[in-house]
């Protein structure tokens, strides 16, 4: 169990790590790197003369491809252990069809040229997908990493608010990735020019569906900080819950007022992610007691 346990958990850094790389791959404009070719890269299984854009996007692949076989490795594990529970299987289990999801969402936007400087419809939506999954992959992995250690009986009542939050988060996960679509793809010059832009109704309408993320980011912060202070300093992961909240807002303020620059998307990128692990771990504490 201690073996499988350093495993999960590795799992979770390399996902992390992975979806800041596909960030990165779109920061850069990588996106089309490897052409309209897929699993392929430019009908080549390894390219022999790479230029950067290809070979941002090639490690990419790679990684992911890597990834695929340690959550496979990960799942065929969890249903060997006699002494992990059901939730923990099928948790891995979960990990394993997201990651398979996510190859096929990527395959999607690399053969339907959503990539590099398409700005269509199309491509939002397809990037908020893409988006909701990856929190979907990253949650099976906290539902994993919380079962090894923990039965699956339920020893408390979890308000549906809770659930509610985590459900806005998945809407501020989509509306961001949009927003950070619409950053990259139509940059403004200055930050009144952003915000005349947002109001703008020549905008393409990449910009004007940015404003959504900002709302519905303070919306659900503001009900995690509500549910937080009915019982406050119950617990020490309560206090950083409510750390992270404010840092995610934080990074989310700045990043509009520097006009999202790269290195901060990725970090800001980085902490919804943590924010979404956290608050989690809040309902799995609620509803099945410490791990």
């Amino acid at each position: 169990m201690k073996k499988f346990n350093y495993l999960v958990y590795f799992n979770l850094a390399f996902c992390l790590f992975i979806i800041l790389w596909g960030a990165w791959v779109r920061l850069s404009g990588s996106g089309a790197g490897c052409g309209e070719h897929w699993p392929l890269c430019d009908g080549e299984v390894i390219p022999l003369a790479p230029d950067i854009k290809k070979l941002i996007e090639f490690t990419h692949r790679i990684t992911s491809g890597i990834f695929g076989i340690t959550i496979l490795w990960m799942t065929i594990w969890a249903y060997r252990l006699k002494d992990l529970c059901a939730s923990g299987k099928k948790s891995a289990l979960a990990a394993l069809i997201f990651t398979i999801i996510e190859a096929l969402i990527g395959a999607v936007l690399v053969k339907k040229g959503l990539v590099a400087d398409n700005s269509s419809m199309a491509r939002a939506w397809v990037m908020g997908l893409h988006l909701v999954n990856t929190f979907f992959l990253v949650g099976s992995l906290v539902f994993t990493l919380f079962f090894i250690s923990k039965r699956d009986e339920k020893k408390g009542d979890v308000s549906s608010w809770w659930y509610v939050s985590l459900f806005l988060v998945l809407i501020v996960g989509a509306t961001g990735a949009i927003a950070a679509l619409g950053d990259t793809l139509f940059p403004s010059t200055s930050l009144i020019d952003g915000v005349k832009k947002d109001f703008d109704r020549s905008s393409n309408i990449l910009i004007r569906l940015r404003l959504l993320h900002p709302l519905f980011a303070l919306s659900t912060c503001a009900l995690f900080l509500k549910l937080l202070f009915e019982n406050f300093g119950v617990t020490k992961e309560d206090k950083l819950f409510t750390f992270i909240i404010f840092a995610t807002l934080f990074l989310g303020f700045l990043n509009w007022v520097l006009l999202a620059p790269n290195w901060l998307v990725l970090v800001h990128l980085f902490m919804a992610n943590i924010l979404w692990i956290f608050a989690l771990r809040q309902v799995l504490l609620r509803k099945f007691g410490e791990s």
